[in-house]
């Protein structure tokens, strides 16, 4: 049964009323901020404040979602923040400091599902809102602290830890843990019944579908590799997928392999082979030297938008500064952009092949980048403020 957070001793949790534009009854174009819509953007921290904030770590940006061109989210530890013009104003909309957002998934503007950790250095908890984020209610979810969620709607949805897999089909109130391979470490749910994983084989990844919600897996992709160090999927439709595996790593630098599949696996294409120097080869087969190359560094996140445009940005601390690259005609090309923006960690959320969002985690100073041309240039919209 989901409890409410002060059940948990978190009774000062609660935050102010619902702010304008993301409540329960808040119209998708209401303002974002006091400020007029025509008043000059604003790339500063917009008044936020981090005095409330309770752990020991530098402020940073750790999710991030848009639900239109307009509407959109970004939180890290100890704080929300919303903008319903594009990013242009941003407001608080939470800043208790008691949860750090880990993964946020909003279904409406109103309500949605996040992971996040309650107390400084303790495994993720699943909350629910339904005021837009000012307030959460606690979804328990037995013994099993997810890594990552997955909802299709408000009662469907999935949760996942390093090895395991498990579904709600009553909005969180029981948990059934789905029937996956030995040694999978990833899985992507299209729909209910169709869904993807990544599985550690003999020498390898291979990569296996479901057609009936887990009950059964087929093989559709095996990459040689010496190294297992997982990888993850992406896509919106349960016919085109993306799947990135990881090599190993060294000296900064992360061997990787992107492929990807326009018919449900029937055949899978290479797109991006990047073996390095410290993490030697990329999974699968080898490429000519520069033929299949992807952005540098370890690749942090990954969008998909429709059946069409996908982004892949990567990061390394040795670089500080966020490399890029994208596919605009379903990985039949790709193409390496110029470095997106600095820092070595980055989160993405695109609406549509040209506009797109990344939150960035640096050495610096963390902030929110748009794009309004598929990610050929980024601007940023948002600071994050100093540390007290």
């Amino acid at each position: 049964m989901t409890r409410t957070l002060s059940r948990l001793a978190l009774a000062a949790l609660a935050t102010a009323a619902t702010l304008g534009g993301f409540g329960a009854g808040a119209p998708a174009a209401s303002a974002a901020a006091p400020n007029s819509p025509s008043a000059a953007c604003r790339t500063d921290a917009h008044g936020l404040s981090l005095t409330a904030m309770k752990d020991t770590s530098d402020p940073s940006l750790q999710s991030i979602q848009f639900l239109s061109a307009n509407i959109g989210r970004a939180a890290g530890n100890g704080f929300m923040i919303g903008t319903s013009d594009a990013g242009c104003h941003w407001q608080t909309i939470y800043n208790a400091g008691k949860l750090s957002f880990a993964q946020m998934q909003f279904l409406t503007n109103a309500k949605g599902y996040v992971l996040a950790q309650v107390a400084y250095g303790k495994p993720n908890t699943l909350l629910k809102t339904t005021d837009g984020g000012a307030s959460y209610a606690w979804i328990p979810t037995g013994a099993h602290p997810f890594e990552r969620i997955q909802f299709l709607n408000e009662r469907t949805g999935f949760g996942f830890t390093r090895a395991f897999t498990y579904k709600t089909a009553d909005g969180g109130e029981t948990w059934t843990k789905l029937a996956t391979p030995p040694n999978t470490r990833y899985v992507h749910f299209m729909t209910e019944r169709k869904g993807w994983a990544v599985v550690l084989v003999a020498g390898g990844y291979e990569v296996k579908r479901t057609l009936d919600g887990g009950k059964h897996w087929t093989d559709s992709l095996y990459a040689k590799s010496a190294t297992l160090a997982g990888g993850m999927i992406y896509g919106t439709d349960s016919a085109d997928v993306w799947v990135l595996l990881y090599g190993d790593s060294g000296m900064s630098q992360t061997s990787y392999s992107v492929y990807h599949t326009a018919d449900a696996g029937a055949h899978w294409k290479q797109v991006v082979s990047r073996p390095t120097a410290g993490g030697g080869p990329a999974p699968g087969p080898v490429a000519p030297s520069g033929k299949l190359t992807g952005p540098a560094g370890r690749p942090t996140d990954m969008a998909v938008v429709g059946r069409q445009a996908a982004f892949l940005v990567a990061g390394s601390g040795a670089i500080d500064d966020l490399q890029f690259g994208r596919s605009l005609d379903d990985g039949r090309t790709w193409t390496n952009l110029p470095g997106a923006a600095p820092g070595y960690d980055g989160k993405l959320s695109f609406v549509s092949a040209a506009t797109g969002y990344l939150a960035v985690t640096s050495f610096e100073q963390p902030a929110v980048y748009k794009t309004a041309d598929g990610g050929s240039t980024w601007k940023k919209v948002f600071s994050l403020p100093v540390k007290p």
